[in-house]
């Protein structure tokens, strides 16, 4: 959640990270905190919930309509000075936005800054089924009321995310 001080309104969101390496998947849910796992690709595609967000996020990439709104630099390779690590980057993200009033929905292609060392995580191991069952309690916990009407919200985001 957050505070758009300039329409003295809310915003909630919600952030997804994935990063596919071989047979795994690095997943990474946040909002106010943080929340990752790496899981077998084989069992993110048996989560209906995270499999469509990532099967949007798939859809998505390569379509050209970037918002400049919703993008940090028009530089892809661009990183600002304080953050030149290996590990820095933006990368290609969708934006589901609601219009709290009126309540239309659109989708926006532009991009975040995210620190993800790809070396690292390319020798990460499947996390533990601890660490798993830790991260899906964490995640239901947060947005289990999404699956009151998942069908719809995949129906509507799936429609928004073709039409970028």
């Amino acid at each position: 959640m957050s505070k758009n001080f300039t329409y003295n309104r809310t915003s909630f969101y919600k952030n997804l990270v994935f990063a596919k390496f071989d047979d795994k998947v690095y997943v990474e849910v946040f909002n106010c905190a943080s929340s990752s796992v790496v899981l077998p690709y084989s069992d993110l595609m048996k989560n209906e919930y995270l499999k469509t967000y990532y099967e949007l996020s798939l859809a998505a990439i390569g379509k050209p309509n970037i918002d400049s709104d919703y993008y940090g630099t028009n530089d892809p390779n661009y990183v600002p000075t304080k953050y030149e690590r290996n590990s820095e980057m933006y990368v290609d993200t969708i934006y589901i936005i609601e219009d709290d009033l009126t309540h239309a929905k659109v989708a926006k292609k532009g991009n975040t800054h995210q620190s993800i060392n790809l070396n690292r995580l390319k020798k990460m191991k499947v996390s533990t089924d601890a660490k798993i069952e830790e991260f899906f309690s964490k995640y239901n916990k947060v947005y289990g009321f999404e699956e009151e009407n998942f069908a719809e919200r995949k129906a509507t985001y799936t429609a928004l995310v073709n039409n970028l």
